[in-house]
């Protein structure tokens, strides 16, 4: 059965001007501001909505590098006020003529054993 033959036992004429069956390619004439305005707004909603996305990705991203940066300062802060101290110390016993000096080796644990 050919394509014509089809059309025509479904009662469609080929020669009118409905697509999709019922609506006219004249109604999309009619209507060609509306759908090309509606199809610009979905694209720009689409853009806006992937723009916001990958903006709050990296977001979260540089709150994570400035969580870091921020634990990273205080370490490195927290080292230089240790070696202000300690060599500030270190002077004022030098000046003093104490003689006393910054030891090498970690202190160690005496261990007393008890008596029987």
């Amino acid at each position: 059965m050919d394509i014509k033959q089809r059309l025509k036992a479904a009662n469609i004429d080929i020669n009118s001007n409905e697509l999709m069956g019922g609506i006219s390619g004249k109604f999309f004439l009619r209507h060609i501001a509306v759908i090309v305005m509606f199809v610009f707004f979905a694209l720009l909603y689409i853009t806006m909505r992937y723009d916001c996305v990958t903006a709050m990705e990296t977001i979260k991203h540089l709150r994570t590098e400035l969580e870091t940066t921020r634990t990273d300062t205080q370490r490195e802060r927290a080292a230089f006020m240790s070696a202000t101290c300690e060599s500030s110390m270190q002077q004022l016993v030098d000046t003093l003529h104490l003689g006393l000096h910054i030891q090498d080796r970690p202190p160690y644990r005496l261990v007393i054993k008890p008596q029987q």
